[in-house]
């Protein structure tokens, strides 16, 4: 076990604002994250151990980790929780907090089950009329449509959401992880189900979202809290009314709207005629109008599109357009992933920032400037990947605690960079990679990063 004193506990500490998350100077926290990772939907369902994985994401400055977990793991069997599983999860947390990395707890799940080629809840949380063992879901490359052409998955999923006993398993499988890292201060939150789906339940509505799925987010965490009392949840939509969601105010706090934000179209096909760019503007702009009505911080749990989009470059365009919308936005996010071998096992899906032979690939576009804590009001935010200039403009008084934006040097800025800025001073600590900017007057401030 990682020894606690090494751990900077007292400066991780985070308290959750309508705005988002703020540090203890009380700066705004933006988090650029990633997930860990798609090669653990299989036993024994952990990402990877080999702790040179997270030197290299500490490395390309990646701030926080949305962490796998599968209520198979954690509940192999009714009442019966994996000890072994549960210690690894907690020493995953341990490691990525030595790095002062954050850890979204994401209660995973695809098509419900492994056993209907997805991932997620155990056999025995299988409705009588449905056969683990031979059901009519499939998987592959349009896996995503057994959601709805699966006679056997929609009934899962409609078994487990009116089943009150099913609901408390499940509830209390994610309190059980609570138990073991409630007095980690790295734990940012715990999305409570991925992408959930409402099987035979209709939802054109609201029905499903308002009488289902959200009360099983409001008894998941309320049984979390019974644990961890100051425990934010992660929620998100209906995964067919990604962003047509019906969903109403909660009756809890502390909740953090998580939708995912890909190209339906470009996802499925791996090809898309329309502009990517648009495409995430306006899907971005949907989410953000859904968290505003839900009175939530909005956090982008999943976006990212494929290695086998055509043309070839075509994934690095479509990643850029999608980050570039979130920095301007300063919506914090996860990419997805960061799966360090078998990288495209689950139904032929290849999104990993590490190839099959275990090479990264993808930096250029993934790895930039953000900024981390901004102690002010944000305006705007950009970096062109061609020239690799990066701006900042925010609203603030004079003083401390400075603003902090991350840079990397060696990706972005072999040569060495130049800081320009319209007052005050910035400073670079090369071995942090995070240039603090502290402003003079009471105005709006504009930082631009150019390369030498």
């Amino acid at each position: 076990m990682v020894d606690r004193s090494e751990i900077d506990e007292e400066n991780a500490m985070l308290t959750l604002e309508p705005d988002g998350f703020h540090d203890t100077q009380g700066r705004l926290m933006y988090f650029r994250g990633i997930n860990i990772a798609a090669n653990a939907k299989y036993p024994p369902f952990i990402p990877f151990e080999d702790t040179r994985w997270w030197d290299l994401l500490a490395s390309w400055g990646f701030n926080m980790v949305r962490l796998t977990l599968f209520w198979e793991a954690i509940e192999p069997q009714p009442g019966i929780y994996d000890r072994s599983y549960l210690d690894k999860v907690e020493q995953i947390v341990d490691r990525a907090s030595l790095l002062g990395m954050y850890v979204l707890l994401d209660m995973h799940q695809d098509l419900y089950s492994r056993w209907l080629h997805g991932d997620g809840a155990p056999a025995w949380a299988f409705p009588a009329d449905v056969n683990p063992d031979n059901n009519d879901s499939f998987g592959g490359r349009f896996w995503g449509c057994a959601y709805t052409l699966s006679r056997d998955v929609r009934t899962c999923f409609t078994n487990f959401f009116e089943s009150g006993q099913l609901r408390e398993h499940y509830s209390n499988a994610l309190a059980e992880v609570a138990k073991r890292v409630k007095d980690k201060p790295y734990v940012l939150g715990y999305d409570i189900m991925n992408e959930p789906s409402c099987g035979n339940i209709p939802n054109h509505d609201g029905h499903f979202e308002n009488n289902f799925l959200k009360t099983l987010y409001e008894e998941t965490i309320i049984a979390v809290r019974q644990v961890h009392p100051e425990a934010v949840g992660f929620v998100e939509p209906h995964i067919l009314d990604m962003y047509t969601s019906k969903l109403t105010p909660f009756n809890v706090d502390r909740l953090v709207y998580a939708p995912h934000l890909y190209n339906p179209v470009s996802n499925t096909l791996w090809f898309d005629p329309l502009p990517e760019d648009v495409s995430f503007s306006i899907l971005l702009s949907i989410h953000q109008e859904k968290a505003k009505h839900l009175g939530m911080p909005l956090f982008v749990g999943e976006f990212g599109s494929p290695w086998r989009l055509q043309p070839f470059y075509a994934r690095d365009i479509a990643v850029n357009d999608a980050m570039e919308e979130l920095e301007k936005n300063f919506v914090s996010n996860a990419y997805w992933d960061y799966s360090v071998k078998d990288v495209d096992m689950w139904n032929e899906e290849d999104y990993s920032l590490i190839d099959k032979i275990g090479n990264p690939r993808g930096l250029g576009v993934n790895v930039r400037p953000y900024v981390r804590n901004l102690r002010g009001l944000p305006l705007h935010q950009s970096f062109d990947r061609r020239t690799s200039i990066y701006s900042l403009s925010f609203k603030s008084e004079p003083g401390v605690p400075p603003t902090l934006i991350y840079v990397p040097e060696k990706l972005q800025y072999p040569d060495g960079f130049r800081i320009f800025v319209s007052d005050g001073y910035g400073e670079y600590h090369r071995d942090s990679g995070v240039i603090l900017y502290y402003p003079s007057f009471d105005c709006h401030h504009n930082i631009t990063i150019e390369p030498n």
